[in-house]
């Protein structure tokens, strides 16, 4: 897999389970959510000696909540008619502009 294309290809192949409208939003809306709380807690875990620093599981366990997340905006980019590739340029235009609105000397 080498693109965002085929990641939302393939990420977007639902179970059978998830027929209805309420259903295609709701779980990945709610994983969001639940992910971002458990990406929240290893962050803090790993960062509770006041250097940040992942446990070879933490980094496993970060990295398992990470591909959730992106499965998760897959499923809403699909939902919504948005490409993942459209997203992510958005992403980056839009760092790209708050970077230019940076105070140089508070960089």
């Amino acid at each position: 897999m080498n693109t965002f294309e085929e990641f939302q290809r393939l990420a977007t192949q639902l179970p059978l389970s998830l027929r209805n409208n309420l259903d295609r939003i709701n779980l990945p809306v709610v994983g969001l959510q639940e992910g971002a709380g458990k990406i929240g807690s290893l962050i803090s875990a790993a960062s509770a000696s006041g250097r940040f620093s992942l446990a070879p599981e933490q980094k496993t366990e970060l990295r398992d909540r990470l591909a959730d997340t992106l499965w998760y905006v897959a499923l809403l980019c699909g939902e919504t008619g948005m490409p993942m590739r459209d997203v992510a340029a958005h992403s980056i235009a839009q760092l790209q502009q708050r970077a230019r609105n940076l105070d140089p000397d508070q960089r």
